[in-house]
């Protein structure tokens, strides 16, 4: 009996391979960017919405500041990327200043005057000679053409990635440190301590707990607090806290600072420290607490996220 299915298989492949062929081809959907002008923005007249991060840092960082031995990360400004580029320039605290000190950040939006980037590509000696960016004696100096599109990006508010120009930051406020002291004399002619209890530290050891003699029964602290907007004298709060827990204060003994003035440079929050109910023989850790009135928290250090060496540091033991 003979077999017919392969044949008959192979029939019906090749009618359903025609019957395809004879279709016509579908036409493409329409490509909505086929119609986009993409306009050369090369040119002098750049429009306003290029100028951005992204921008500069395509036209001018990445081409001039970007390149090996510079600023690749391994210091500040880093030009890698436009956000590591807007994020150590625009409002980012100068580190190499000139001899005046005038400079406060590395750009200023709407501002190339007090802008340091600015100066630095456009003065030929800033701190040294022949020290101008991208540096005179190593590489190529910038290209008028460039130092314009930088001027005219920090004069249309040197803004970010996404057009926005940022804001002028307020840090919250450092406390810088503190000394301890067995006397005091606030009027004239100032007399020293005597002694400094916060260089006399457990087993000579700078981050252990100082010693207050037990047999006094107060001593003096002077609290160093410093901000980028407010004046110290101005702080708010600024109240101490001594607890027999690193990391506890909610029931602590709480005493209040009072801002002094004795010129020379010698002012700070003073406290007086009433030591008699307080224990001996244990360590007694301190939490200072101050406020700018700009942060809706008070700032405290030391923190309990801090290690236990800061801890320690601002802490004291009566023996």
């Amino acid at each position: 009996m003979k077999k017919f299915f392969p044949v008959f298989g192979l029939t019906a492949v090749l009618a359903l391979a025609f019957l395809h062929s004879c279709k016509k081809d579908e036409p493409l959907p329409p490509n909505p960017y086929d119609n986009i002008i993409r306009d050369d923005t090369t040119g002098n007249e750049i429009p306003v919405d290029s100028l951005n991060i992204t921008y500069i840092h395509q036209k001018v960082l990445l081409q001039s500041c970007a390149i090996p031995g510079c600023h690749v990360g391994n210091f500040e400004p880093d030009f890698r990327t436009p956000q590591s580029s807007f994020s150590t320039l625009v409002y980012a605290p100068v580190v190499k200043n000139n001899a005046q000190n005038q400079f406060k950040f590395r750009v200023i939006p709407y501002d190339t005057t007090w802008s340091v980037l600015y100066e630095r590509i456009t003065n030929c000696c800033f701190v040294n000679q022949n020290d101008r960016m991208p540096q005179d004696n190593i590489g190529v100096p910038m290209s008028n053409a460039d130092i314009r599109l930088i001027a005219r990006w920090i004069l249309h508010g040197a803004r970010d990635m996404f057009g926005k120009v940022a804001q002028m930051p307020n840090a919250e406020p450092v406390i810088e440190g503190y000394v301890a002291f067995d006397t005091i004399s606030l009027l004239p002619p100032f007399a020293l301590p005597s002694v400094y209890y916060s260089n006399n530290r457990l087993d000579g050891i700078y981050y252990n707990p100082f010693i207050v003699p037990v047999n006094k029964s107060v001593f003096y602290m002077v609290v160093k607090v410093s901000d980028d907007s407010t004046a110290e004298g101005q702080m708010q709060y600024n109240k101490l806290k001594i607890s027999s827990n690193a990391d506890n204060f909610s029931s602590a003994s709480t005493y209040t600072a009072t801002y002094v003035n004795a010129g020379g440079g010698n002012a700070g929050w003073l406290l007086t420290i009433p030591t008699a109910s307080l224990p001996a023989n244990d360590t007694l850790y301190m939490r200072y607490y101050v406020n700018d009135g700009k942060h809706p928290q008070n700032t405290e250090f030391p923190r309990n996220d801090l290690p236990y060496a800061y801890k320690t540091y601002y802490s004291f033991i009566r023996q």
